[in-house]
């Protein structure tokens, strides 16, 4: 989910071998590249380390730009300009990957906030950089020479030369200046809405009798009351929540308070950030934001988009409407004459799947325990991609229950890198679910490559004490597609950090690489693989495989209108000038768009984080990557699921190149053809 926003750097972010009978990731044993204990990240700092240590940073980083600019354009070359910018560049964003990242993950409050502080400082800079008229001159007078002669190198001046463009480099200095400032700004507004969102402690109080309809081991992690307990209202409680409980009224307060998230003043800031990306359209010579950022992307313009989601949903909404109005019935059926509402939604489906297709979540739940989950998925991968995964413990991170692995390559024994495994919420958490890259793979001035680290940050329910956390169905998707997010960015080998994955790949395909692979989750044999009950160790019995299969595709219609409507508002917004209404926006595109009107009093898109997290003009990608998933699933549905070399082909095609080359080129080198819309019309069950 994560993806970076203006600058290129981290702060402005936010593999396989087969398990041991133990079922725990092993590297293997004459590997004869062995990754240091740790990653060398040094996650014990404090508030005033975190301030000096990015103050050091930046004024080290501006110091060796302003030494290599001396250079006189006559003598500049790729060599002696070009790759010392893009090391100095990725120097800082190494420097400063730990004080810059706490701010969404430290357990404590003076540590997040010295982080916030450095990660604006950093974003500034990082915004002056990418504008700079001297770098970009230099850039586009290399290209223009031809001075690279690798795929590599091609690549990186490219991307510097877009860079600049989009950053105003190539303006006069009035307009340049103003671009950097409103782009300042925009990180400054982007910033406090994910911080409100990530510490939003919003609760509601129900009654004993409300909580009885709930699972015991949601019921059993809630603060009691006097007459009940109180609900935090997070991504961790909402599923669990608005399928079990009973009460209609209950459940409303719950939906009006999940639509109330991040509060006034995130309508606010969301306004104030869409005033400000128009104003910096117009500046840098296009008409709408929403022109300004699909103009380095797949689709390239709006009206492409605009038309896509309108032929999805006009195609599904009808399905959606059926949907609702079985679900109505069955409320009826139930007793319950009162007219049928989008917080009826998630109970009467959960009613539907245990009664016309004995389906229950809470019976599903014990063969998803976590231990069993997180082995078997990374035996997955690692079978899958050729790499093999060690535990390192104890794990040296940021908060206690965080895990650490190294990754190699299995059949070399050679190091790759590390990831993080932080699963549960806490207070001030990132509150959704996203892979972090934390340091990027890199070659080294000295001829090294630099091993990568990334995170997947959860909130996954959290476990009592002595018992491990049982997952949904859902929830082991979610893991499973994140978990390829993190591979794309670790198994990059491009050598320039601007040229990775998750920094210059184009936006609007991130997503295909994860939506494919969630495609596993749904096959019987993958299936049995991740499930162990956690009494009897036995895998989920094949007849109720067979009905979770069948309901993969039950609420399809509710699902992608909903999808197609979040991807609409954003265009929509940032399409419209400079002054919006958030709110009312939202509120008739949902009524046009989808089969529920908006809750009364909420305000939604104060918690829809993706539209300040770098998906602004950016959501439809969602749906769009996933003509490309479905139809590089195909490759993997003719040669196997689990095949080793249709793994090692998507490894070397689609993970390794980066950014090095266009994404249609990568995905047409996997097929091996043009790219097909037909899996994907065939998964949605719509025509063409």
């Amino acid at each position: 989910m994560r993806q970076p926003s203006h600058a290129r750097g981290l702060a402005a972010l936010a593999t396989l071998a087969t398990l041991l009978a133990t079922g725990s990731p092993s590297l293997a044993a004459d590997s004869p590249e062995r990754l240091p204990a740790d990653t060398g990240m040094n996650w014990r700092i404090g508030p005033a380390q975190i301030a000096k240590s990015c103050g050091d940073s930046i004024a080290k980083t501006k110091a060796s730009i302003a030494a290599i600019e001396t250079t006189a354009p006559a003598k500049q070359t790729f060599q002696n300009v070009m790759l010392p910018i893009e090391n100095a560049e990725a120097e800082l964003n190494d420097e400063t990957a730990v004080d810059t990242v706490l701010y969404q993950i430290s357990p404590e409050k003076a540590v997040r906030d010295a982080s916030a502080d450095c990660a604006r400082r950093v974003s500034d800079y990082q915004t002056v950089l990418s504008a700079d008229p001297h770098i970009y001159a230099t850039a586009l007078r290399l290209q223009e020479q031809s001075a690279a002669n690798s795929d590599p190198d091609k690549a990186l001046l490219r991307l510097y030369v877009i860079a600049g463009r989009r950053s105003g480099a190539d303006l006069d200095e009035a307009k340049r200046n103003e671009a950097t400032a409103l782009f300042q700004k925009l990180g400054d507004l982007q910033r406090q809405f994910e911080i409100d969102l990530s510490e939003d402690a919003t609760t509601i109080a129900i009654t004993k009798a409300e909580a009885a309809s709930l699972p015991a081991t949601l019921v059993a992690t809630l603060e009691k009351t006097a007459s009940g307990y109180l609900v935090p209202v997070n991504e961790s409680t909402v599923g669990r929540y608005m399928a079990n409980e009973k009460r209609s009224d209950a459940r409303k307060r719950f939906s009006t308070a999940y639509g109330k998230r991040g509060g006034l003043k995130n309508v606010g800031l969301l306004e104030q950030a869409v005033a400000v990306r128009d104003r910096l359209a117009h500046v840098l010579g296009f008409n709408t934001w929403a022109d300004y950022q699909l103009s380095n992307k797949m689709a390239q313009r709006p009206a492409k988009v605009d038309s896509f989601l309108a032929q999805i949903d006009a195609k599904l909404l009808p399905k959606a409407r059926r949907e609702v109005a079985q679900l109505a019935a069955l409320k009826r059926a139930q007793g319950d004459r009162t007219p049928f509402a989008s917080w009826d939604y998630a109970y009467y489906e959960n009613q539907l799947r245990k009664t016309a297709y004995a389906v229950d979540e809470q019976q599903i739940r014990p063969y998803f325990p976590i231990d069993h989950v997180i082995s078997s998925v990374l035996g997955i991968y690692q079978r899958l991609l050729g790499v093999t995964f060690t535990e390192i413990s104890p794990a040296d991170a940021w908060a206690p229950g965080v895990r650490e692995f190294s990754i190699a390559d299995t059949a070399t024994g050679k190091a790759i890198g590390w990831f993080y495994l932080d699963l549960f919420p806490r207070p001030g958490k990132y509150n959704h679910f996203a892979n972090f890259p934390l340091r990027i793979g890199r070659l080294l001035p000295e001829g090294t490559f630099q091993k990568p680290v990334a995170a997947i940050i959860g909130n996954w329910p959290a476990p009592q004490p002595g018992k491990q956390a049982l997952l949904s169905h859902d929830d082991v998707i979610t893991f499973f597609h994140e978990f390829g997010h993190l591979m794309h960015a670790t198994l990059c080998t491009a050598p320039y950090e601007t040229a990775n994955s998750m920094v210059g790949i184009e936006q609007d395909f991130i997503e295909a690489p994860s939506q494919m692979l969630e495609n596993w989750m749904w096959q019987p044999s993958i299936l049995k693989q991740v499930s162990a009950n956690v009494e009897t160790g036995k895998s989920l019995p094949d007849a109720l495989i067979s009905r979770m299969v069948a309901l993969k595709h039950l609420d399809d219609g509710v699902s992608w209108t909903t999808q197609a409507f979040l991807a609409t508002y954003d265009m929509t917004i940032h399409s419209a000038g400079s002054r919006i209404a958030a709110t009312k926006i939202w509120a008739r595109l949902k009524r046009q768009l989808t089969a529920f009107p908006s809750v009364p009093g909420t305000y939604p898109e104060a918690g829809f984080g993706h539209l300040m997290g770098g998906y602004d003009a950016g959501y439809y990608g969602y749906l769009w990557s996933k003509v490309y998933a479905q139809d590089m699933f195909t490759v993997f549905e003719h040669g196997g699921l689990e095949n080793p070399a249709v793994g090692a082909r998507y490894r070397a095609d689609i993970l390794e190149p980066g950014a090095i080359y266009p994404a249609q080129q990568l995905v047409e080198k996997f097929l091996g053809r043009p790219l097909k819309y037909d899996a994907f019309y065939r998964d949605l069950g719509i025509s063409k």
